[in-house]
């Protein structure tokens, strides 16, 4: 029979992949490369060292000119005092190097952020990049099964039109093919939005064809079911701890800034009706007794109470999702593990005597096609274990900085400073 020799040519294997497909790395490099949200960040580093070159400062000398007791009845401007002096701040406290410390802390926050927007941003990409290959994997597979099931439907008709089978047989055989079409419809249609969503990542064109993300199948390091290892490396966590040691040195910023800077000056003066001259010399410094900075530093050691307090809070969040991953992770290599050397194998195995029964006559067409289904709602089971095994592996590289998506887009282990 036609539809018989057909069903024994059915083989396992997957359809062949379009030329040059899109690589993880590649994509990978192009979401760090063209995401806006990496160019932002750098730009506030840049930002926070330029305010911290500028706090270091000293105040620029000022030139004081002025020239007195003329005009009315002083006699014309040539009899006028005249005064030039040269006046320079001298800060005591060390405030101006405190405020350079304290700039500096702020662009270390602001390069750890960088770092957890790139951690971020390549677990965004590497999860749309799974996403997308099991829906390209899935929209293939229910392409195939509809194939099969509109070629077995046409065989069933023309049996029933030569009176050897049932029209029973031909309703049963069109609701399947609906079914296989109509998932075929959908699995296709969820092909091309996840291909749009992995474009999006990097604000391009949707690629076609992606490669699978094999690497990403591996078990990760060891280090990463650890919660001693993951606090150790997690980007969110730099972000917090070096948020408080800023506001700590913005405490010492504002206790310098109590201590009152010196301002010193020195000039000549001249006496344009005796025509005589004489140096002078200044000093001036104000007396804190009302202003002693106090609110300022109040203010500065609430707020790194609150940044402490935010890290801790933050590290009992972490807790809690390194926890729920881990468990994730070790529940999709199990359901992977069971799919791929047990499930799938039996039920490729019930397929094969399906079909060699078929052909000896000792099981009907239908009943093929429903062990058929089985098989092939099998194969998507494994494709979406497969995935949700990689996402797994994924949250965990994220939660540790990402070290091995870094490493597939050639991305240095931390963003250094510019």
């Amino acid at each position: 029979m036609a539809c018989s020799a057909l069903l024994a040519s059915v083989a396992p294997a997957q359809p062949a992949l379009q030329d040059n497909p899109l690589e993880l790395s590649t994509a990978l490099q192009r979401a760090v490369q063209a995401n806006p949200r990496i160019g932002s960040a750098r730009a506030d580093v840049s930002a926070r060292l330029g305010d911290a070159r500028q706090a270091g400062l000293w105040d620029n000398p000022s030139l004081e000119a002025e020239i007195e007791g003329f005009g009315g009845d002083r006699g014309d401007i040539g009899d006028g005092d005249l005064t030039v002096a040269v006046r320079q701040t001298i800060p005591l406290g060390g405030d101006r190097r405190r405020a350079r410390d304290a700039a500096e802390a702020w662009a270390r926050v602001e390069s750890a952020r960088l770092n957890a927007e790139i951690a971020a941003l390549l677990g965004e990409a590497a999860t749309a990049f799974v996403d997308a290959r099991a829906a390209q994997e899935t929209a293939r597979v229910r392409a195939e099964l509809q194939d099969l099931a509109e070629t077995a439907a046409s065989a069933i008709r023309r049996r029933v039109e030569a009176g050897r089978s049932s029209p029973i047989d031909l309703d049963r055989a069109d609701i399947l093919t609906a079914t296989a079409s109509m998932n075929a419809i959908s699995a296709s249609t969820d092909a091309r939005h996840a291909s749009r969503a992995l474009a999006a990542v990097w604000g391009g064109a949707p690629q076609g064809e992606v490669s699978p993300p094999s690497v990403l199948a591996n078990n990760p390091d060891q280090s990463a079911l650890t919660p001693d290892a993951m606090m150790r490396s997690n980007p969110d966590l730099a972000v917090a701890q070096q948020t408080s040691r800023a506001r700590s040195e913005e405490i010492a910023r504002e206790r310098a800034a109590a201590i009152p800077d010196l301002t010193v000056g020195a000039g000549i003066r001249r006496y344009g009706r005796d025509d005589e001259t004489a140096y002078l010399a200044t000093v001036e410094i104000p007396i804190p007794v009302i202003d002693r900075n106090q609110g300022r530093i109040a203010a500065a050691a609430a707020r790194e109470t609150g940044a402490r307090l935010d890290e801790e809070v933050l590290r009992r969040q972490l807790l809690a999702r390194h926890t729920a991953a881990c468990r994730r992770w070790s529940d999709a290599l199990q359901r992977h593990t069971a799919l791929s050397e047990r499930v799938l194998p039996a039920a490729e195995s019930a397929f094969s005597r399906a079909r060699l029964a078929y052909r000896e006559g000792a099981l009907q067409l239908l009943d093929l096609l429903d062990v058929q289904r089985t098989y092939f709602d099998t194969r998507i089971q494994a494709i979406e274990a497969r995935a949700e095994l990689a996402r797994a592996v994924i949250e965990l590289d994220v939660l540790l900085g990402a070290p091995r998506l870094r490493q597939l887009a050639g991305i240095a282990g931390a963003e250094a400073n510019p």
